[in-house]
């Protein structure tokens, strides 16, 4: 059984009361045994087997190869069987994460009873790990600058993901599970001037049944864009160096993973260090450090709730942003003609949004980059159902560019001209994420 793979548009309080019953009977269902997890991880660096490969989030590279490699990227499977029902948290070093690639990465694995309605596939948004239009098979554009559609980046990197698929698969075993939160405070800012900062990491600690660590995930929010468009090798960025640290300080050979949070408007705050690389590595660090030492001193128990929910969503009809070729035509070389042939190409006509609890900890998502205000809204509204630890995952199974706000799309800048479907996506999107957000976390 397949939990709300298609949820009720704007429920009133008897839909929502009918959903989150049925969300409930599922979970104690599926609870009638433990809960058993398994993990892995896989490189994902096409340089790996000598393919000409792309970096993101920027256009000035021109689609140039990258030069080199810094540190390992990785694909990391957190994969989940509920009383044979499975369903998996992917996280990527990579900028985007286009819906094929969960597609074919799902049907090479053949993983039985694992749907694209249960997998969560996050990009960290590293403006040195992968471009996702380089994996995207809507990408027939042909403009470098937002990148090439790559057939062997793909199989690459799908081909390693279905490996890692099936080998936490093959490991499945009972977990206990805690989860925990703090503030780091002067780490973020919002670049868009706004008041809005969310200074919260979130974990979700997962361990053996005899105590020992299995895997952590974290969610925190800022952009990957210490280094710029000059830096040409691969590379995790901060988020990768935050991983490592607290997989370090952890040790027992956890695997920690990894998921942005509403960054749209949020970008990293404090550099030290030399080169833009060690700047990266020493804001990882930073966070690493402080979220490392908050899941070394939680403490697992027994797993009594657990659910997963999907819910696809119509966007309004695409459309270029009015000042599009203003701020960013030079950047991506698009005239105001392109633009309006690529985004009928690009972005979809449905894209999900999940919601995966786990004890007191709840994570909703959204396939694409929302601002700040738009994740600390969900936040809350989890908050006040009851959810101890909740939090918002960006660019997650799909990417429709930067989700705003109606007044904050009117005040133009960068963001809008990447926000593809005008002026109600964002009230759309946080209206349907809460609502599935809620139906996830309903219970007597």
């Amino acid at each position: 059984m397949t939990l709300m793979n298609h949820f009720i548009p704007y429920p009133g309080k008897l839909a929502l009361a009918v959903v989150a019953a049925f969300c409930l009977a599922a979970t104690v269902q599926a609870l009638a045994a433990p809960l058993k997890a398994g993990v892995a991880r896989v490189s994902i660096n096409p340089l790996e087997d000598k393919i000409p490969t792309q970096l993101g989030g920027y256009g000035a590279r021109e689609g140039k190869p990258a030069q080199g490699t810094l540190d390992t990227i990785y694909g990391k499977v957190l994969l989940f069987d509920s009383g044979g029902e499975k369903s998996a948290i992917i996280s990527m070093d990579v900028c985007s994460v286009p819906v094929c690639l969960a597609e074919e990465a799902l049907k090479k694995a053949a993983i039985e009873n694992l749907t694209l309605d249960r997998l969560l596939i996050t990009a960290s948004h590293s403006h040195a790990g992968l471009e996702g239009l380089a994996l995207d098979r809507r990408n027939v554009a042909n403009n470098p600058n937002i990148g090439i559609f790559s057939e062997p980046m793909l199989n690459f990197v799908t081909d390693r993901l279905a490996s890692a698929l099936k080998q936490a698969n093959a490991a499945l075993q009972p977990v206990k599970a805690a989860s925990g939160a703090v503030d780091l405070p002067n780490m973020n800012r919002n670049r868009r001037g706004s008041k809005c900062i969310d200074p919260q990491a979130t974990v979700l600690r997962l361990d053996k049944m005899d105590g020992s660590p299995l895997a952590v995930f974290v969610n925190y929010t800022a952009h990957g864009t210490f280094v710029d468009e000059h830096e040409m090798l691969v590379s995790g960025e901060w988020a990768g160096s935050m991983q490592r640290t607290v997989e370090d300080l952890i040790g027992g050979g956890v695997l920690c993973l990894y998921a942005n949070g509403a960054e749209g408007d949020i970008a990293p705050q404090g550099r030290t260090g030399g080169s833009r690389y060690e700047q990266a590595w020493n804001y990882g660090r930073q966070v690493g450090i402080a979220v490392g030492r908050l899941a070394k001193d939680l403490r697992t128990e027994d797993i009594s709730h657990f659910a997963v929910g999907c819910d696809w969503v119509t966007p309004p009809a695409r459309q270029g942003a009015p000042d599009f070729v203003k701020i960013a035509g030079a950047e991506y070389h698009v005239t105001q003609e392109q633009l309006d042939q690529v985004v009928q190409l690009l972005f979809p006509e449905k894209a999900p949004l999940y919601a995966l609890r786990v004890n007191g900890f709840e994570m909703v998502t959204f396939p694409g980059e929302p601002i700040c205000e738009l994740g600390t809204a969900v936040k809350d509204a989890l908050r006040a159902a009851g959810i101890t630890h909740p939090c918002v995952g960006g660019l997650t199974t799909d990417g429709i560019g930067y989700i705003l706000t109606k007044a904050e799309y009117h005040k133009s800048g960068y963001e809008v001209t990447a926000s593809f479907y005008g002026d109600g996506l964002g009230q759309l999107l946080l209206d349907r994420a809460k609502a599935l957000g809620l139906a996830v976390a309903a219970k007597k």
